[in-house]
């Protein structure tokens, strides 16, 4: 095991370089998706990984209110669900139990099946996503519910909130990524350096 001196340090680090990315975004540069598979080391926590889950939710629940995006029936059901399910994440991370796992164990079915259509092309079915933030809500309840895969469930739930496409730059962290990974940076920088985390990382 590495000192604790060094592990804080190489932290520091990688809280550092998403500072970095989400402002080179804001300048206009793009990168790849895998640039954010550094917190997939910050996920093997998985009580970290279960509050950064429920922190990115909860975003997505603001954006979606903040754009008005629930005029249809059906986008106010996915709204429904998503508010639903942040509810319940909350309410298990408070009091983890039986029952409020129950409870996260019928959103997430609720949430997977209202996008439960799939199409069938030439290397096998694909699934029809009509809703970008129900799908990243629906991998945020399996953070919690599946902690064993904590790692690789938190890169996921972090690459759904800020992966994005414009024609100019194809898909993957581009400028319109910039305030998704500074939502991402957010959280990590204050889980592991406290409230002052920007002065710290100055230092």
């Amino acid at each position: 095991m590495e000192p604790k001196n060094v592990v804080s340090l190489k932290i520091t680090k990688k809280i550092r370089t998403l500072q970095e990315i989400a402002m080179e975004l804001r300048l206009g540069k793009d990168f790849s998706i895998t640039r954010l598979t550094l917190l997939k080391e910050f996920c093997n926590d998985a009580q970290a990984a279960a509050q950064f889950a429920l922190h990115l939710a909860k975003k997505t629940q603001q954006a979606m209110l903040a754009s008005q995006q629930s005029s249809s029936e059906k986008k106010r059901q996915y709204l429904r669900l998503i508010r639903n399910a942040v509810g319940a994440m909350a309410a298990y991370l408070r009091q983890p139990s039986k029952k409020t796992a129950a409870s996260l164990t019928e959103i997430l079915s609720e949430a997977q099946n209202a996008q439960n259509r799939f199409e069938h092309q030439q290397w096998g079915p694909v699934r029809i996503i009509e809703s970008r933030e129900l799908l990243i809500v629906e991998t945020a309840l399996k953070c919690l519910l599946q902690s064993w895969e904590s790692s690789d469930l938190g890169y996921r739930v972090a690459r759904q909130y800020a992966e994005r496409y414009n024609p100019r730059y194809g898909t993957g962290l581009i400028p319109e990524s910039a305030s998704m990974v500074e939502d991402i940076t957010e959280f990590w920088g204050r889980h592991f350096l406290g409230r002052g985390w920007r002065r710290r990382l100055e230092i």
